[in-house]
Order: structure tokens, then sequence, then C-alpha cells
């Protein structure tokens, strides 16, 4: 007998569902968000205001992304004497005839804007009761003394692109991080302010790396490892990060799940879903939509199915997100001025030869897919806009 087009599971009770959750291995899929302005940015130079805080901040700014090697920096000394030179001034203002100017000098680069608007510390005192029993049952009243060190922090970001004067995108950010020091014998010595800014300047920084560069985010997904249908086995190929030899045993299971009726109804919906996480895994998200799909049509109420087909759903939304910033980066990277643009567009390719918009696109399909390095791709489309 064979299996039918689709297998209705029962509903299965929360609790059920609660325990196959808990009891079930765990693995990791990352997600890739697209920068918060979407569009990529290939170079960039940071203009802090005037006071401590500011430069701090873009000092810290500009060292992670000089190490992430994400995107080329302008080096401060170098912004700072073109300012110098120029009479422009660097005050963390710059008027579009500054922006003009400076786009000229440096090139094609987004200009990053830093102001630390206010960094106020306040210090204050709390106590709270607490009743316990000793051994003997004995009933005893405690207070508890908290010192507390509290940080008002907000910030002003603005990313302006040089070459057109246009705003790519502005963000006001506000922090209040706080630490405390608790004691039942006398006020404890506040916390130092240091660790407090210290930890407002990672937020803040982290929120501005955000806004320019994209950044990944761990989902954590269950993985069924029972022995039906070859699943404990595909899990044991999971954990050893051999994802071919996972998938090659769970799409095994699958076909034997086609063919076996006679096991557990909960086993069939697990084989369709394995194969779904598995490409998941690997980024395959248009390949694992129809397998989660179909595991939860099979099994509508598995708060499991419902999570797992919801993250692909989303991790499909980012993966378009991040698709359309790359495009967005080659058309504002280096904009082609009027003329150039229309001699371009007036200029058919040579017979038998693609155009240089196909050829940027091939080239991205070629990067994504992972057939060229991020240093492959670069040198290759600095090549074909120099064409245009």
């Amino acid at each position: 007998m064979r299996i039918g087009a689709l297998f209705l599971v029962a509903a299965l009770p929360l609790s059920t569902q609660f325990w196959s959750e808990l009891a079930n291995p765990k693995v990791d899929a990352v997600l890739t968000h697209p920068p918060g302005l979407g569009l990529k940015i290939d170079r960039v130079a940071f203009l802090p205001g005037r006071d401590i805080n500011s430069r701090e901040l873009a000092d810290q700014l500009t060292a992670s992304i000089v190490q992430s090697r994400a995107m080329e920096v302008v080096d401060r000394s170098h912004l700072d004497a073109v300012l110098k030179e120029q009479e422009l001034g660097a005050g963390g203002y710059v008027d579009p005839a500054t922006i003009a100017s400076l786009g000229k000098l440096l090139g094609p680069t987004a200009l990053v804007i830093v102001n630390v608007n206010r960094c106020d510390f306040a210090k204050n005192q709390a106590t709270r009761e607490e009743r316990y029993k000793d051994k003997q049952g004995v009933e005893h009243v405690r207070v508890e003394k908290k010192s507390i060190t509290a940080l008002d922090f907000t910030a002003a970001v603005q990313v302006v692109d040089l070459a057109t004067g246009k705003i790519f995108g502005a963000q006001r950010i506000e922090e209040n991080p706080s630490r405390f020091a608790t004691s039942y014998d006398g006020w404890p010595a506040y916390p130092r302010e240091a660790e407090v800014r210290h930890e407002a300047f990672e937020r803040a920084q982290l929120r501005i790396s955000r806004m320019l560069l994209p950044w990944t985010e761990t989902r954590r997904l269950t993985f069924f490892d029972d022995k039906e249908f070859s699943m404990e086995a595909a899990h044991a190929r999971v954990q050893a990060r051999d994802y071919r030899g996972a998938l090659e045993l769970s799409l095994k299971g699958l076909e034997d799940s086609k063919r076996d009726t006679s096991r557990k109804p909960k086993y069939y919906p697990r084989a369709w879903y394995n194969v779904g996480i598995i490409h998941f895994i690997r980024g395959d998200y248009e390949e694992a939509r129809p397998f989660l799909q179909k595991a939860l049509d099979m099994q509508p109420d598995a708060s499991i199915f419902k999570s797992a087909y919801q993250d692909c759903l989303d991790a499909l939304d980012l993966q378009a997100q991040l698709r359309k910033s790359e495009e967005r980066s080659v058309t504002a990277a280096r904009p082609a001025t009027p003329a150039k643009a229309t001699a371009a567009a007036a200029s058919p390719a040579p017979e038998g030869r693609p155009s240089p918009e196909e050829r940027l696109k091939k080239l991205q399909d070629l990067y994504r897919k992972g057939l060229l390095d991020k240093k492959e791709f670069e040198a290759k489309k600095a090549e074909i806009l120099k064409e245009l």
C-alpha cells in the first residue's frame, strides 16, 4: 500500500508539542540582514562633531569597520587635512557647498556625520526589604542597599552622498545603560562611570554599523533525530557540518517514508521538515520552503513547523532586500554624468557581447552564489563600471 499525496496528522496536545520541542536537538541557521540604509556602500568617511564624545564614537566606528574590511574608510587625518586646507571646518555640520567641495576632493564617498548630543551621568541609591527565615524558622528582615550609576546618552547620525548631496538616511540614537552594586552592610560604592559609558558607546556603534553594513542573526531551529527514516543519522551529519551528507540521508529517508506506511503518523511530516531545515541551514531558502510548507500542511497545529516556516519566509524577504541593496550599490557607487549616461545608452554593445548592465547582473549572480570572492567581484565590477 502506497502513502497518499498528503498525510493529515491528528492535532497533538500542547503539552506533547512542548515536550517534542524540548526533547529534540537544535541547530543554528544564520540569517543575513541588509544594511539599514538599504544600500551597499563601498567607501565611507566619518565626520564627528567638535566634542570629545563625538570624536571618540567616530574613532570607534572607524576602527571597527577597518578591522571588518567590509568597506574602504577614508583616513581621519586625510579628511581633517582636506577640511583644513579648503577651510571647510569640521564641526559636525556641513552645508551644501561643503558637501560639493568634499565630493570633488574625495570622490564617491558616503559621509557619516556623528554628533553625540548628550552624555550625562546620574547617581542614585535605593533600598529594598527582604524577609527570610533562619535554620530555626525564625523570620528576619534585612535591607538591601543599592547604588546605581546611570547614563543618559543621545546621538544623531546622518549619512550623506558626497557625489550628489543626497541624504541616504538619518537616525537618532538614545541609550540609557545603568549598572548597580548591592550590599547588606552599608552603602556600596557606585559602579564606575567608565563602564557605563563604554556600554552606551558599544550599543551606539552597533546601531550605526547596522545602518551601513549587512549584519547576521542566528535562529535556533529544531531538528528531529528519531531513528525512523534516517533522521538520527542525518542529525549526526549535521553535527559534523556535513550538510551535503545530511541532505542525502534526509532525502533518502523521505523517499522511504513515502513507501512505508507502518510507522507512527508523527514521523511522516518530520521527514519532510528535516529536508527543509537542511536546505535552510545551507541558505537555500527557496528550496527549503516547499518542504517546510508540506510538513505544515500535514500537521497545521505544530508550533515547530509554524515557526520554521515563518523563519523561512523571513529569510526569503531578507534575501530579496539584500539583492536590492546590491543592485542599488551598482547604480549609486559611481553615478555617470548625463552626457556619459546618454552616450552609454546610445552606444550599443558589440554584436555577440552582453551589455555592461547585463554583465553587472551576471557578475552579481555569480557573487551571490559564492562562485566569486569579494576581491574578484569588486575588481571585475570596477572594470565594467569604467565602460559606463
